[in-house]
């Protein structure tokens, strides 16, 4: 029965490792007051097999392979990530980037934020004079 059990940890033991390559299992998201970014690990996805969308306001990223052989027997990933987008992010400058090491990199600038429009309201002087 140990062996059983051994055999099981053993077979699972990839997938661990594999689930740990990243900082987490969300990836990291940068919201300042310049830009929007995501990056996400997709190393066990071929860029024909990624994709990235938006609609109505949500980011879609999306990565399927088909059943593969590895050392371990067989293995298909599928992920659908969701990230809604901040309203102050200029929607026409989103751009993705993977990188060889299969890092997904999704950046947007964001709209100006505009200072504050102070005017100046003239100060009306009025004497007080008697009047006698």
């Amino acid at each position: 029965m140990n062996r059983l059990l051994e055999d099981f940890e053993d077979s699972l033991q990839p997938f661990w490792e594999c689930s740990t390559t990243s900082k987490n299992s969300f990836g990291e998201i940068v919201d300042n007051k310049d830009s929007f970014g995501i990056r996400l690990d997709v190393s066990h996805f071929r860029p024909e097999e990624l994709s990235v969308k938006m609609q109505d306001g949500r980011l879609f990223v999306e990565g399927h392979h088909e059943e593969r052989n590895d050392q371990h027997g067989s293995v298909e990933r599928h992920f659908i990530r969701k990230y809604t987008i901040p309203e102050t992010v200029l929607q026409d400058s989103l751009e993705s980037q993977l990188s060889d090491q299969g890092v997904l990199r999704i950046t947007a600038k964001k709209k100006a934020v505009e200072s504050p429009q102070f005017t100046n309201i003239p100060i009306q002087f009025n004497s007080m004079k008697s009047d006698k």
